[in-house]
């Protein structure tokens, strides 16, 4: 998240572990690193969270994504980014997270 504008990223350590992986003043973001597709019922709990605290969620995932979860993502506002763990590289995995991307995380 630092890489993409969020300069006030923190590891979530303690009880917040519980809710996400990383935050910042405007984001909560969780990590998926399964070599797995990304289902539907991350993207609901982080929509439901954010839309609690008022921080924009993010997903960042290791491995695909099933199709339900990209829609639902896109309907709820969640953006996804896929990474590459070995080789370093990032992308949007939805239309947002394409977005976000290219257009980086700063709100300032």
């Amino acid at each position: 998240m630092v890489y993409l504008g969020a300069a006030d990223s923190v590891a979530a350590s303690g009880d917040f572990r519980q809710i996400c992986d990383v935050y910042s003043r405007h984001y909560l973001a969780w990590v998926d690193n399964r070599q797995q597709n990304l289902d539907a019922g991350l993207v609901r709990r982080a929509a439901r969270l954010c839309a609690g605290d008022g921080r924009r969620g993010l997903i960042f995932v290791s491995g695909g994504v099933f199709p339900e979860a990209q829609d639902g993502a896109e309907a709820l506002g969640v953006a996804l980014l896929r990474f590459d763990p070995y080789g370093g590289d990032l992308d949007g995995a939805n239309p947002l997270g394409r977005y976000l991307r290219t257009h980086s995380l700063a709100l300032e």
